[in-house]
């Protein structure tokens, strides 16, 4: 089995400054057409020439980003709508697949992607569930055609205003793997949705291997199968451009909105919360006091929303939070000694928690020989399943091929990207300018011929601590930036004796 490219390992620097790049610049776009197929928490490693054979070639035949990122949270409702955006949560709106929401439920936390969630947060927003315009919204403003096809809801937040013509399952039971609903998306977009012409942008988002590495873990043979059918279905798509004599004319992009990690334990950050004398809850039942505490689980990282905003409790919240073996980073509304501000990932939404928390992480291997351990937040998954969310590196890299008439071939580009770039690269491709500037940069190293300087590649590491007594307690957020667009590399915690 020959993997395409390792995953790169981490380094421990503090600020670093990575001589400019010589690359190729873009040129008058090519293609007429743009794919995107989205594999859901495929991890860059997982492609080689035995599990994924076509999405390998395709790598080999365009360009492979070897250091592609997702947005924190790395969740796929978070970025979903960084790739539909170009920007951040800060912007969106979006920080969580879960959230708590009162002004849609003021009883529970609500699914981000539910269609009862997005038309209830559209009524009370006045249509501003999302806060930019999306790239098909975009896209279609300009006069182009649309189609999408979403095995996972998530594809309606591309498009939720003609959500109708979104091909999604029609009752058919998910099981894993789970590729006859994938492929039966794929059938639907190639078949029913091109009926009349492949139109200027497709999007095709597949469950998988994100199902069965939840269920089985990433590099179970299980995850394995769901891999080989994930490219089965990106094979049918090639096959229907070739078909119809598009292939010259089309850019394709295979995505994924995150990596994943094994499970080594899981925590229920309520339960110990309230161990500690905290009133944390996951449902109000009755009209809150003043000082509860909401509690999102989101795999990888929790929520904390601080339920009448009683600033004397979340410093306290913290303390606790510090002492615990299971805390990676902590992020907080305000500005407190040991932590980093909502803002610094861009996370700091006008619905945004008063306390999110990373959960710490592990490059250890697991059973099957994956490196990447990581606690989960809840009991719904044991030890050996799969989880994401976290600032683990095995989490927040990404992967993203790039095929087709505007891309190079044969690159492997090392210089960072991330899912924000997506649309105003597809934006700049298709000849669009987008409304607002966006948060993500146009992929320019990787398009056109001839060669230009870039800037150079900026690495830092921040740190926070807090004396606890009888240790320390230290947590660090590493990013890259390039040009005007953040990266988020990864991010954890610890403690040291005095």
């Amino acid at each position: 089995m020959r993997p395409l490219i390792l995953l790169l390992a981490t380094t421990s620097i503090l600020a670093c400054r990575v001589a400019s790049v010589r690359a190729a610049p873009a040129v008058t776009s090519k293609a007429e057409h743009v794919v995107v197929v989205v594999w859901d928490g495929l991890r860059p490693d997982s492609v080689n020439e035995s599990s994924t054979p076509t999405l390998y070639q395709l790598a080999r035949d365009g360009v492979f980003f070897q250091n592609h990122h997702a947005v924190y949270l790395s969740s796929t409702e978070v970025n979903g709508t960084a790739m539909a955006t170009g920007a951040y949560p800060n912007r969106t709106g979006i920080l969580g697949n879960r959230e708590y929401r009162p002004a849609i439920n003021p009883s529970m936390p609500v699914e981000i992607e539910e269609l009862a969630t997005i038309t209830k947060g559209d009524e009370v927003s006045g249509r501003h569930y999302l806060l930019l315009p999306t790239l098909p919204e975009i896209l279609r403003q300009a006069g182009r055609k649309v189609v999408i096809a979403g095995t996972k809801p998530v594809a309606v937040l591309f498009d939720r205003f003609h959500r109708r013509q979104i091909t999604q399952p029609d009752g058919m039971p998910f099981e894993s793997p789970n590729t006859k609903v994938d492929t039966a998306m794929t059938q639907g977009l190639i078949e029913s949705q091109w009926k009349a012409g492949v139109p200027a942008f497709s999007l095709l988002w597949l469950s998988e291997p994100d199902l069965t590495q939840h269920f089985a873990g990433p590099g179970s043979s299980a995850s394995r199968k769901a891999l080989k059918g994930a490219d089965a279905d990106l094979a049918r798509v090639l096959r229907e451009l070739d078909k119809r004599g598009l292939r010259n004319q089309t850019d394709v992009l295979v995505v994924s909105d995150h990596g994943f990690s094994t499970i080594t334990r899981s925590v229920d950050v309520a339960a110990e919360l309230k161990k500690a004398g905290f009133d944390a809850v996951r449902e109000i039942r009755q009209p809150p006091a003043a000082g509860t505490i909401m509690v999102v689980g989101d795999g990888g990282s929790v929520l904390l929303y601080v339920v009448g905003q009683d600033k004397p409790l979340t410093p306290r919240i913290v303390q606790f939070l510090q002492k615990q073996d299971w805390t990676g980073v902590i992020f907080t509304r305000e500005s407190m000694t040991g932590t980093f501000a909502l803002d610094q990932v861009r996370i700091n939404t006008a619905t945004a928690p008063d306390i999110v928390v990373a959960l710490r992480w592990w490059p250890g291997k697991s059973s099957t020989g994956l490196p990447g351990l990581v606690v989960n937040e809840g009991n719904a998954r044991r030890p050996g399943q799969g989880a994401h969310a976290s600032l683990s590196p095995f989490d927040m890299r990404a992967t993203l091929v790039a095929a087709g008439p505007d891309f190079r071939r044969g690159l492997v580009d090392q210089l960072p990207s991330g899912n924000t770039d997506l649309a105003p690269t597809i934006l700049h491709i298709l000849g669009i300018e987008p409304p607002q500037p966006l948060d993500g940069r146009v992929l320019v190293e990787a398009l056109g011929a001839g060669t230009a300087t870039f800037p150079a590649v900026e690495l830092q590491t921040f740190d926070a601590s807090c004396d606890l007594g009888k240790v320390v307690w230290h947590q660090y957020l590493r990013t890259t930036s390039f040009s005007h667009a953040i990266y988020f590399d990864e991010g954890n915690g610890y403690v040291t004796p005095k």
